[in-house]
């Protein structure tokens, strides 16, 4: 804090010439005198020096009270922050950031994530980002990811509820058009299709990669059963003769297959 001296005390000099020495010695041993009223000077000499100007202790506090008021105030934002320069403004953006605990890199966020909830590393990485370039405080960081993972979820679980709705549907119709309500024939055929579909889907020595077919199988499956009635339907000739006697060997001329029932990525272009 800055303190004003009181009139006629500013440096101890009174403009005497030879006298202001004398002058000056005569202020230091009047201040001594109230200084040891007070424990604090005696263990903070410079401090000390500087309120000697002070002849008496009520001079030094009402200094002291001057000083509090000129700048002891506090300081209030203006009600329009466009008259905040640029500098203020990332003053007062950093103190904030601080005291709200952003940490100081986006690596800095520690996230807590459900045993049973896929990540997505890069999409993690871009929220840390973009938390840590908005000044998001760690606890609210935490909740918008728990607002994503439930609604993650719970759009998850309506769509199982939808295709498995889909898949049974295709299936009792695939029972009763195709295999006569003979569950015994829909079943082999079904098993068929899946072992045809697993010969096709290659790895790039061409021959059958158990990690395709898992992917594969992933998209096109629910449970045991085929999700769509197109694809079982365009295959189920070229799975028997796949696997019947005097069918195709190996599978390599799926020629049964009705257009388009390959048309999937997964399959090694086909």
């Amino acid at each position: 804090m800055v303190f004003h001296a009181a009139d006629g005390a500013a440096d101890g000099n009174d403009g005497g010439g030879a006298d202001g020495g004398a002058g000056a010695d005569a202020a230091a041993g009047v201040a001594e005198s109230w200084h040891s009223q007070f424990g604090f000077f005696k263990d903070n000499p410079d401090a000390a020096k500087r309120f000697s100007k002070y002849k008496t202790a009520d001079e030094a506090f009402k200094g002291a009270d001057e000083a509090v008021k000129r700048f002891g105030k506090p300081y209030h934002l203006p009600d329009d922050h466009a008259k905040l320069s640029g500098k203020h403004k990332a003053e007062v953006t950093a103190y904030v950031r601080k005291m709200s605990g952003v940490p100081e890199s986006p690596e800095g966020y520690e996230f807590n994530v459900p045993d049973d909830t896929a990540v997505d590393d890069q999409g993690m990485s871009e929220f840390r980002k973009l938390a840590h370039e908005r000044g998001v405080d760690p606890e609210t960081a935490q909740g918008l990811l728990d607002l994503q993972f439930g609604l993650v979820g719970r759009l998850n679980k309506a769509r199982a509820k939808i295709i498995e709705g889909m898949t049974n549907n295709n299936y009792q119709t695939f029972l009763a058009e195709d295999c006569e309500g003979d569950k015994e024939v829909a079943g082999a055929r079904l098993e068929m299709v899946k072992k045809y579909l697993q010969t096709q889907c290659k790895g790039k020595d061409g021959q059958p990669d158990a990690k395709l077919w898992e992917a594969f199988s992933a998209r096109i499956m629910h449970g045991d059963r085929i999700i769509e009635l197109p694809l079982l339907r365009a295959l189920t000739e070229a799975a028997q003769m796949h696997v019947g006697t005097g069918g195709a060997p190996g599978g390599s001329s799926p020629s049964a297959a009705k257009p388009g029932a390959f048309n999937y990525g997964e399959m090694d272009g086909k």
